[in-house]
């Protein structure tokens, strides 16, 4: 039975997964639930991932589903977060995995740190096939997580093995007292608010051992970019880099890269009219950059937009062609 105040809250938003909800549920009644709810949120699914998970549920008493229509993935995780009752939460997403005596070991870390620490940040490693799991769940846990500044936390967010993902990190709930994820978002949601969660953290400890299991799905989000996800990536990336340029510059030197390509993506996909609705980024194109740190690529894009527009949409045009080739071999292959 769940205790009236768990430890831990699983917040799991579901969408159209039913050929892989089976094995991340498995991956986590295999360890130890004791003090743990497993929050399933059913952000209108149509295929069969209810029914299967309506199993798990009629199994194990720490499971509990909500329906509600579909609103995407940050909806799905606010209204998570409405529903938990435990003072930490660990989103994971319900296509991927959580190592065996990962949740063990996370309540041992909070109860012999006396609930000192905000965030614990752990790796991650990337899966394709279900059997895959299976092969890498044994792995050793070490038994120290160290205490890491805000600054090295920050730092994360630009590494890849770290990153803004918000499943590789269990989080104290009450940093989400007035912090949400942007329900307005379909893409990089988590890079928009992981900055502002860390900023508000005293204390956050890292853990070197991989507790999360990431699936690599061709079809997935982060494979398939529409322009309202680049107009995403851009924001993101634009009001996260604005925040480092105030409070850790030399931090913002290493986003001005990633910044600046999907500025230029997203402009690229709108006409000029369009563009003008986003003076922040134009004015962060034209003035805040220095093109000279850049390749020639980079350099001709920044100043074809600023100094002669017809380029710069040339120049786009051209992009479009080359990824519709590109695609299309990919098909063919």
């Amino acid at each position: 039975m769940v205790d009236k105040k768990p430890i831990i809250s699983i917040i799991l938003p579901m969408y159209n997964v039913e050929n892989y909800i089976a094995i991340c549920l498995n991956s986590i009644v295999q360890n130890d639930l004791k003090n743990v709810e497993v929050i399933i949120v059913n952000d209108g699914s149509t295929d069969n991932s209810r029914t299967i998970a309506e199993r798990y549920q009629a199994k194990y008493s720490q499971i509990r589903i909500f329906d509600k229509e579909n609103a995407g993935v940050s909806s799905a995780r606010n209204y998570g977060l409405m529903k938990s009752k435990g003072d930490w939460v660990w989103f994971i997403d319900s296509d991927d995995a959580i190592n065996q005596g990962s949740l063990k070991y996370i309540k041992e870390e909070i109860s012999d740190r006396n609930n000192k620490f905000d965030i614990l940040v752990f790796k991650y490693l990337k899966f394709k096939r279900n059997s895959d799991v299976s092969k890498i769940n044994d792995i050793k846990i070490p038994n120290e997580a160290k205490a890491i500044s805000k600054f090295q936390a920050m730092k994360s967010l630009l590494d890849n093995n770290i990153a803004s993902f918000p499943w590789n990190k269990i989080f104290k709930k009450s940093l989400f007292d007035k912090i949400k994820f942007p329900e307005d978002r379909i893409y990089t949601e988590d890079l928009s608010i992981m900055y502002k969660l860390y900023d508000k953290a005293s204390n956050i400890y890292f853990q070197s051992a991989p507790f999360y299991f990431y699936r690599i799905r061709n079809n997935s989000l982060t494979h398939n970019l529409s322009t309202k996800k680049i107009k995403d990536a851009a924001l993101s990336h634009y009001e996260m880099y604005s925040f480092f340029k105030e409070n850790y510059p030399t931090l913002a030197i290493k986003l001005e890269r990633n910044t600046m390509i999907n500025v230029i993506s997203l402009f690229h996909r709108l006409n000029k009219e369009q563009i003008l609705l986003y003076p922040d980024l134009i004015e962060f194109l034209t003035q805040n950059i220095k093109i000279t740190n850049y390749d020639i690529r980079y350099k001709i894009e920044c100043l074809s937009f600023k100094k002669c527009y017809p380029i710069f949409v040339i120049i786009g045009r051209i992009g479009k062609i080359s990824r519709k080739i590109r695609n299309y071999v990919k098909e063919e292959k």
